[in-house]
């Protein structure tokens, strides 16, 4: 019996109709924004796109890009309903609740140069020596969950019209919380510890630019930890992997009703992949990213890495995990496989 779609068989008819279905179907894939910022990544990253980020593509037409564009340029622009949804924003106060603001604090607080006045809050295990990581050890591993609201990154266009300012930030976004506004600017607005290059990104191009930039790299190579699996357990240490790596960029998801992050580099870092299994069982449990600032003279002594760790800046080596919205960015012409 002939195949039934033989060309015989097969009206040329139907198939210029399949061909259309077909066409139309990849020209409104490619008319999302997700596509660029997917081809601007692999332009400029080595390895895949992790969910971290993946989940925070645009969702915007580009011709939905292109018409918010020509309207923010107008003045006295603000996001309504339809914008937010469109665009998958958290513009609402709802979406920055005070337990939500706690948890802001507490991200900040342990991982950055900004002082915390005590422990309150803060989990004990957030900081260790890099002494902790040794194959066959037991180790606590600090929570990777997250629960910031989630958003879309803006496309670079849009996001280039946005300053971040208070009076920039609230009257784009007038229904957002001010106080969680103004909480996060606060810290892309702080003077950068001694040797520290830091930024808070508007957009995914801007991050990856800003990476490439401090790291003088032609293409990066992206870090996570594998996903939250070990949160607040105590497991041991199978292996270590340390990444060949002079320099990192740290980048640290922070609030805004759009996706941004707080990404910095601080010299004398170090950074490791460490397998981690169940201590009865033995099965692999999780692979995390863990990085070791190991030179800490220019840290403020109240930093809450010297209260949990019980020494002073200089004195010490502070490590912290990366949780499951975090990236390290590191350069993809080393050699780390």
């Amino acid at each position: 019996m002939a195949h039934l779609f033989t060309s015989s068989l097969f009206p040329f008819s139907i198939f210029l109709y399949f061909s259309f279905i077909a066409s139309s179907f990849s020209d409104k894939h490619s008319s999302t924004f997700a596509s660029t910022q997917t081809r601007f990544w692999s332009e400029n990253v080595k390895n895949e796109m992790p969910a971290a980020i993946s989940t925070k593509l645009s969702p915007l037409t580009k011709l939905d890009s292109d018409y918010y564009t020509k309207t923010i340029s107008q003045i006295n622009f603000k996001a309504d309903t339809k914008f937010c949804s469109l665009a998958k924003l958290a513009c609402w106060a709802s979406a920055s609740s005070p337990s939500l603001q706690a948890k802001i604090y507490k991200i900040y607080a342990a991982k950055h140069s900004k002082p915390t006045p005590s422990l309150e809050n803060i989990d004990p295990f957030s900081f260790f020596r890099s002494s902790n990581l040794k194959q066959g050890d037991t180790i606590h591993l600090s929570s990777l969950q997250e629960s910031l609201a989630q958003r879309a990154f803006l496309p670079p266009q849009i996001a280039s019209k946005l300053s971040l300012t208070l009076k920039s930030v609230t009257q784009f976004f007038p229904h957002s919380s001010k106080e969680a506004i103004e909480t996060t600017l606060s810290y892309c607005s702080s003077a950068a510890i001694k040797g520290e290059f830091k930024s808070c990104p508007k957009s995914l191009e801007e991050m990856i630019n800003f990476s490439k930039i401090t790291l003088g790299a032609s293409k990066l190579l992206a870090l996570t930890s594998k996903n939250t699996a070990g949160s607040d357990k105590m497991l041991v240490i199978e292996k270590v992997k340390q990444f060949n790596a002079e320099k990192i960029v740290g980048c640290h998801e922070i609030f805004l009703p759009f996706a941004t992050y707080y990404c910095h580099s601080l010299p004398s870092s170090r950074i490791y992949a460490v397998d981690l299994i169940e201590p009865t069982t033995r099965t692999p449990v999780n692979t995390a990213l863990a990085v070791c600032h190991m030179d800490t003279s220019s840290w403020p002594e109240e930093h809450v890495a010297f209260k949990i760790l019980k020494f002073g800046p200089g004195q010490g080596e502070a490590c912290h995990w990366m949780n499951e919205i975090d990236l390290a960015w590191i350069n993809a012409d080393v050699d780390n496989i």
